[in-house]
Parts: structure tokens; C-alpha cells; sequence
């Protein structure tokens, strides 16, 4: 492209009026100098190094690259480098205000089990959330339904933060399904109830899976799930699919560890809030928890062991962390995983393993790409004002597939509208 330019951030405006300018925004060579960057690869963190992009992966990481050209040079000094965060759950580009109907396409009350619901057809990249969580910055997500009805809520996929039309990455990525208190909830008010849904759905997806050619020809008993569903299940049996499941008792935990042992699932827990005490046995069977950090206010009897330690307690065992955003806002906030990290941090869990549950870990449980910042990868990462663990950082640039991504979203056009009245946006909004 034969265009330079060399920035030495000292404000987000001046950076985001510069990313997304038509020659940057499609720079194909990217070089950050004299920054902190934290690769979460076999290099560590390099205290004061350069990175550079070139056509969408990352090129080189080194302490010192010289006078390279590139499209785009920023003078990182006094800034961090990250990967990008990666949202492990949430339904970014399927929900936009939850108490509307009309902008919520995450569920369903229609199917037998729910199973064979693959949300993926309808999300929306054009999403206001999408935008306002880049700009915190998610370059990845998890996008999986939510159910009302029933246990078994549907398919999940996983999005790049891009706000274009090919923004999904891997189709049908897991199966998400409730356990605990609001899994017995949906099942009829028993846990018991709902363990044994979960068990006969995957006996009978076992069952299928044996006789197929009969049970189409309807030459077979008759079986409580449907075909769709049946079908639906069968990548979890063969290891293709993960199992995402909410729990949050310590019992509850165990019975689903004994379950994936039984079935040979690839189990992923999610809440895991009484996780810290059967850290031993998650470990042992090698499933991840995915952690709400900030949660430990014991607002559900299955929460009463709930502490701020949860996430240091479980990686110090040997278990593979996730940090997602924090409760019910945990999803249009998804951002604020990186606020959690900071608090498992102060409670206990190493610095780097802060970054890593927000980031690697993600990437690794649900085979994305992304989380580390290594030659070779996908360059999605983040240059923030200061340590990313601290909530007043911020995000100064985020990359993702190499191409810098606007910050402009509908907060920030909203701070500028009345910050700036006089800048065009009529007299109702002037003094």
C-alpha cells in the first residue's frame, strides 16, 4: 500500500479517527513498537518489545525489530499488548434488549428437548452490543441460546467482533443445556428430574445412533425425543461438540463429572460458584469451569459456598479457568470479564493466569483461534492504556485478523452528541 504513518497515542480519540481511516482499516503490515506485550506463548511477556502483523497473523514478536516499514507504526511506549478477549458465553448478536421480544432471538418453546436449535441463522453482526464490546476489548465470542422451557437450550457458535456478514467462525460449537437449581426449575422442580432428561436424552441419542436405518423405517420402539434431536446429539457422543452446562453447586458438579465420565462427554461447566470444592476432581477429569469472578454474593441456596478466591483456588488444583462477564449483564458486558480477572488477581490468582482466563483459556476450551500472541497465529490483540487488569485502562487499539477496528459505538456517539452540542447535532441539544 505504500502508505506509513506513525502514531504515539496519548488520547483514544486521536487513535480511533486514525484506524478508521480508509487506508488503515485494510493495512495489511501492522507494527506496534516499545510495548509491554503479554504473548501467553513460549516467549512470555516481552517488558518492552515490538509486534508486527503482517496479512492478518502475527509475524514477529521480538524486543527490538529495527526500523521495519509497515502500513501502519504505533509507538506503544507506556501501553500493553494482549490478545484479544474471548467471550465464553454470552449472546452477543442475538438479543439487543431484553425485556423487548422483538430483538431477541435466543430462544425457543417449541421442540421436544431443543436440542436440534441452531441459533446461528439469525444473528444480527450488526448488533449495537457488538461494537460496544469490541470497543472494551472482545475480538471473539461464544453466542449460545437461552431456554424458558426446557433444559436443552440449543447449539452454540462462536463470532468474530467484526460487525461483518461472515462474522461466524465455527458453527455448531457446543450444546448448552441447564443443570442445578434452574435446571430443576425447567424440568418440573427437581434436580433429579433434570439429571435424568439429561441422561435419557443422551441413552436414547445413544440408542439411535446403534439402530438408525430401523428407527427411521419406524421399525423401532418409539422414543421420546425427536429425530431432529436425536441427530442433534449425536457430535457430543463421538467428541465433536462440548457439552456447556450451568452448575453451581459442589454436588451438582460431581454428578454431571460422573455423567461426562459415563458418556465420554467433552464437559465444560459453567457458574462452577462451589467449583473451589471439588477443584481435585475437576481437575482429575480435566473439564474446564467457566467462573463469574465477581460473583460471591450467595444469591441461590446452590451458591452458598460462593468466594472471590473460586478462580485461584481452582487453577492453583490444576483447572483450567474461564473468566466470563460478570451475572445477568454478563452478556452485554462481556467486557467486563476483564474487570473479573483483575479481581480473581487480587484474590490470589497469578497475573498472567488473569490474562489467560480471559483470553488462551477461552481459545483453547472451545478450539478457537486466537488467545495467544505468537508467530503463525491470527492477530487478534489489544493495546491498552495501562495494565489490562485495571479497571481505568482502556482499550487504545483492537486488531482483529490483523485489520484495526473502529471504537465508535453508540456510547461514544452519545457522549460526543451532548459533549459537543455544538457540533452539529441540532438546537435541542445547544445551551
Amino acid at each position: 500500500m505504500g502508505i506509513k504513518q506513525v502514531f504515539k497515542i496519548g488520547a483514544i480519540a486521536s487513535l480511533v479517527s486514525a484506524v478508521v481511516a480508509a487506508p488503515l482499516a485494510t493495512a495489511q503490515t501492522l507494527l506496534i513498537k516499545d510495548a509491554k506485550v503479554i504473548t501467553l506463548g513460549d516467549q512470555g511477556t516481552v517488558q518492552m518489545g515490538d509486534l508486527l502483523v503482517k496479512d492478518g497473523r502475527i509475524e514477529q514478536v521480538a524486543e527490538d525489530l529495527g526500523n521495519l516499514n509497515a502500513d501502519l507504526v504505533i509507538d506503544g511506549r507506556g501501553k500493553v499488548v494482549t490478545p484479544g478477549i474471548i467471550a465464553p458465553s454470552s449472546e452477543l448478536g442475538l438479543t439487543e434488549i431484553g425485556a423487548a421480544a422483538s430483538t431477541n432471538d435466543s430462544a425457543i418453546e417449541d421442540a421436544s428437548i431443543g436440542a436440534g436449535f441452531n441459533p446461528s441463522v439469525a444473528f444480527n453482526p450488526h448488533s449495537t452490543l457488538i461494537p460496544f464490546n469490541r470497543a472494551g476489548g472482545v475480538t471473539r465470542a461464544v453466542v449460545v441460546p437461552s431456554s424458558q422451557e426446557k433444559i436443552f437450550a440449543g447449539q452454540g457458535f462462536a463470532i468474530k467482533l467484526t460487525g461483518e456478514f461472515d462474522s461466524v467462525t465455527n458453527d455448531a460449537l457446543v450444546q448448552k443445556v441447564y443443570f442445578g437449581e434452574y435446571g430443576a426449575e425447567l424440568a418440573g422442580g427437581s434436580r433429579a428430574r433434570a439429571y435424568e432428561q439429561i441422561e435419557g436424552a443422551l441413552a436414547q441419542a445413544k440408542e439411535y445412533a446403534d439402530n438408525r436405518d430401523a428407527i427411521r423405517r419406524g421399525e423401532w420402539r418409539e422414543l421420546d425425543y425427536s429425530i431432529d434431536d436425536l441427530e442433534s446429539l449425536q457430535p457430543l457422543l463421538i467428541g465433536e461438540q462440548s457439552l456447556l452446562i450451568t452448575a453451581n453447586r459442589a454436588s451438582d458438579i460431581l454428578q454431571l463429572l460422573a455423567l461426562a465420565e459415563q458418556y465420554k462427554l467433552k464437559l465444560i461447566v459453567e457458574g462452577a460458584a462451589e467449583g473451589w470444592m471439588v477443584a481435585e476432581q475437576l481437575s482429575a477429569a480435566r473439564v474446564p469451569v467457566i467462573v463469574d469472578a465477581m460473583g460471591n454474593s450467595p444469591d441461590a441456596f446452590e451458591k452458598l459456598g460462593a468466594r472471590m478466591d473460586n478462580a485461584a483456588l481452582l487453577q492453583k488444583a490444576g483447572v483450567t479457568v474461564v473468566i466470563s462477564g460478570p451475572g445477568y449483564a454478563g452478556s452485554h458486558n462481556s467486557y467486563l470479564s476483564r474487570q473479573g480477572a483483575g479481581n480473581a488477581v487480587a484474590y490470589g490468582l497469578p497475573f498472567e493466569e488473569g490474562i489467560r482466563a480471559i483470553t488462551a483459556n477461552a481459545a483453547s476450551v472451545f478450539g478457537l483461534e486466537g488467545g495467544v500472541l505468537v508467530p503463525g497465529g491470527v492477530a487478534d490483540l489489544v493495546l491498552w492504556s495501562g495494565d489490562p487488569l485495571e479497571v481505568t485502562s482502556y482499550a487504545e487499539l483492537v486488531v482483529i485478523d490483523g485489520k484495526p477496528q473502529s471504537l465508535v459505538n453508540r456510547s461514544t456517539r452519545l457522549r460526543d452528541r451532548y459533549l459537543h452540542p455544538q457540533s452539529g447535532t441540532g438546537h435541542g441539544y445547544k445551551k
